[in-house]
């Protein structure tokens, strides 16, 4: 949770971090030494059918700042929209913005599906294209946002997946940042769906080398304090189906969904404590960016990725209310989990 706001500012403040790009890839993200405005991307993927990681580069602006090239003379008619948009730019781009993701969507469809045109891609290198600066003004044109991943599994492996013994030949230079997300990506694990058994199972050496790497870091767990506002604002992040539709015909189907994010924050504590790391908390409400990561510029607001106000709010925040009622829930840590049974 609070990805984005962390990215935001990490960007501010000349941080520098990796992320992963679902299973396809990472990407590694740091400051022009030359140019604050200009952030460098790095990614780390592999061809479909390949077996070896490359490295393309394309830059970006840094968040807040405004470019130094012009913009291009034709513009997507997207951000032509978004340029009129009354929505912060916060959150207009961030993912957790509803209008501004709503928008995208109208004009791309569903995240996972985005395609871009066959005669946009005629002749192009896809690597090229998404993950180096080759193409950026055609992009502003015809397609200025990212590719779903359908359509990244047509023409990249899922090596973060299936070829997880790729990784190790990179850890040392993907872990070189201030602030790793998705640290389990590093170890070749994806720990959603894992039995129930996973944290007897034997390790293998890149586990063992990465636990050995992170024992010397911070290990940073966030969570809400503000349960109501926590599972509100999941719910209406849902897209799947109509929660409201949902929660007349079966509640329990709503309960199982709030459930599991809860357990999967837990799931992330009893991996760091079995592994002998005491995770270091971060409450999303109260607790102070500067100190915890040590940012000097902090003047984000809290709520600038918050889905803000919405038709089904008080609808929404009803059910979490009454989910906290019946799950008794004071704390979605780990410490709470004799009280609520979310193992």
């Amino acid at each position: 949770m609070g990805k984005m706001h962390l990215m935001q500012l990490i960007e501010m403040n000349k941080k520098t971090y990796t992320k992963t790009g679902g299973r396809y890839f990472f990407y590694k993200q740091w400051h022009d030494p030359n140019n604050y405005k200009k952030r460098i991307e790095q990614s780390f993927v592999v061809r479909k059918g390949h077996y070896k990681v490359e490295k393309p580069i394309k830059t970006k602006t840094t968040f807040g700042e405004i470019p130094d090239d012009p913009p291009p003379a034709v513009l997507h008619p997207y951000l032509i929209e978004v340029q009129k948009s009354s929505i912060d730019n916060t959150k207009m781009f961030s993912n957790t913005s509803e209008a501004g993701g709503d928008l995208m969507t109208m004009y791309f469809g569903r995240v996972n599906n985005r395609r871009p045109s066959e005669e946009f891609m005629k002749g192009k290198d896809l690597v090229e294209l998404f993950f180096t600066d080759k193409h950026f003004i055609e992009k502003q044109t015809h397609y200025p946002v990212s590719p779903g991943s359908n359509f990244l599994s047509t023409f990249l492996e899922p090596w973060l997946l299936n070829h997880t013994d790729w990784i190790k030949d990179h850890v040392d230079e993907i872990i070189d940042v201030d602030i790793l997300f998705n640290p389990f990506s590093l170890m070749g694990l994806y720990m959603l769906g894992y039995p129930k058994d996973f944290f007897e199972m034997e390790k293998d050496d890149l586990q063992r080398y990465v636990l050995k790497l992170y024992k010397s870091r911070k290990n940073v767990v966030p969570y809400k304090e503000d349960l109501i506002d926590c599972f509100a604002s999941k719910l209406k992040r849902i897209k799947k189906f109509d929660v409201m539709t949902k929660y007349k015909e079966d509640k329990n189907l709503i309960w199982r969904h709030l459930d599991g994010v809860v357990r999967n924050i837990r799931r992330i504590e009893k991996y760091l404590q079995h592994n002998d790391i005491e995770p270091v908390y971060f409450n999303m409400d109260r607790d102070d960016y500067k100190e915890t990561f040590g940012f000097e510029k902090n003047d984000l607001p809290r709520n600038a990725t918050h889905p803000g106000d919405y038709p089904e709010r008080k609808q929404f925040e009803a059910l979490a209310k009454e989910y906290v009622t019946v799950r008794d829930m004071r704390d979605m840590r780990r410490r709470n989990r004799m009280r609520d049974k979310i193992l």
